[in-house]
């Protein structure tokens, strides 16, 4: 599979194939046959795994239409924004070590201001890491290892950044960091030895848990309104004082348990004249409260992470709603809303409750010309009530 795929790059012939494959989409049985009349069996596989992976990169990587992935090595890579945003703290002109680097989405980042040693157990991934270097020009910059990241001596003054597989025991990703590959123990130990770094997690792990405490800063980033990943910093790279941070990026905003009153309180306010939906990186950092509180905003309802206030506020990390009425979640008052006001397209938010915006939606059939937004909410103590919105325009700051 690994030698076809080379093979498959490397060479006219498979180079021709491959731009033939890239081209549709998707492929029938006479595109296949087609194929397979021109080129080993084996060679069409190849292109067809080459082809989707670029697909799938091109969600991640400025760069993808050249570069070399396989399903799940493209699937673990960090997106190329959020590994830049990370390579900026590593500064430059020094050495990093980047262990379980995969198809090298972070060494690439890293590689434009230092020298990156790539450490994959797999042979393949080394070839993919190096191979998508020279993609980025930094090829000089990335030398590619094989070694297992438990193993492997980190040089003397060098930095690390480790991307644990969390994987490793099946097709479930793992939630808990001690189902992580290499585990906590290993990732405790890199932490301690290294002079600084940076540590991946998944943004649904249980980091509190384990990096809470002193010298450890887990920033939680999000990119385009998605968490991404939350990065454990130790050593020089952590911020003195911080020890939570949320980004939202592409903005680059960034908000710390130093900005706002610490801790979780998820009480609620009256309901103002707008309603908020906060970037999810203020969520799951759990400094939704202190960032709420610093703005003079509450929480819609007790345990609901939907904000309100009585006017607006601009910030990247608010999606701002002025509020038209607010009345008892219901579908029968719901339905007759929306036909008499004619609202679509109808966009739609639940908090709290077990049913779907989707299946709300096949519910009210909305159709009109008037857009709206339907934030539905079930909070702790209070009773369910939509509330009609429509979306205030995109401040320069958002």
């Amino acid at each position: 599979m690994f030698d076809a795929e080379s093979l498959v790059l490397t060479t006219e012939d498979g180079r021709a194939l491959l731009a033939d494959v890239s081209a549709i989409a998707r492929p029938g049985p006479s595109d296949l046959s087609r194929w397979r009349k021109q080129a080993p069996a084996e060679w069409v596989s190849a292109a067809l795994r080459l082809a989707e992976g670029r697909r799938k990169g091109s969600a991640k990587f400025e760069r993808a239409g050249r570069m070399w992935f396989d399903p799940v090595g493209v699937e673990q890579a960090t997106a190329e924004p959020v590994a830049r945003h990370k390579a900026r703290r590593f500064g430059e002109g020094g050495v990093v070590v980047d262990l379980c680097s995969g198809i090298g989405g972070d060494s690439l980042a890293l590689a434009r201001s230092n020298r990156v040693i790539a450490v994959d157990l797999d042979a393949g991934m080394n070839r993919r890491a190096l191979w998508n270097a020279a993609v980025y020009d930094v090829a000089g910059q990335v030398l590619a290892v094989r070694a297992r990241a438990e193993s492997f001596a980190i040089p003397a003054g060098a930095r690390v950044h480790v991307d644990p597989d969390r994987r490793a025991s099946g097709s479930q990703r793992a939630r808990s960091v001690e189902g992580y590959v290499p585990g906590l123990e290993h990732l405790s130990r890199i932490a301690s030895a290294a002079p600084g770094g940076a540590i991946k997690l998944g943004p649904a792990s249980d980091f509190a848990a384990h990096f809470g405490g002193p010298g450890f800063e887990v920033e939680v980033v999000s990119l385009g309104g998605e968490c991404k990943e939350a990065t454990v910093w130790f050593g020089d790279l952590a911020t003195p004082g911080v020890r939570r941070r949320a980004t939202s990026l592409p903005a680059g905003a960034s908000w710390t348990d130093r900005d706002g009153p610490a801790g979780e309180t998820h009480a609620s306010t009256p309901l103002g004249a707008w309603a908020f939906d906060p970037d999810p990186a203020l969520v799951r950092s759990g400094l939704l409260d202190g960032f709420a509180s610093a703005l003079g905003l509450g929480r819609i309802a007790a345990g609901v992470d939907i904000l309100t206030g009585p006017s607006r506020v601009n910030s990247p990390f608010l999606s701002a709603f002025e509020i038209i009425e607010s009345f008892p979640l219901d579908l029968k008052v719901l339905r007759r809303e929306v036909a008499a006001r004619g609202l679509w397209p109808l966009e739609i938010k639940t908090r709290g409750l077990d049913t779907t915006p989707e299946s709300y939606r096949a519910s009210l059939r909305p159709e009109g010309s008037t857009p709206a937004t339907l934030i539905l909410v079930a909070g702790r103590g209070s009773p369910s009530r939509a509330i009609l919105a429509r979306r205030g325009p995109t401040s320069p700051t958002e």
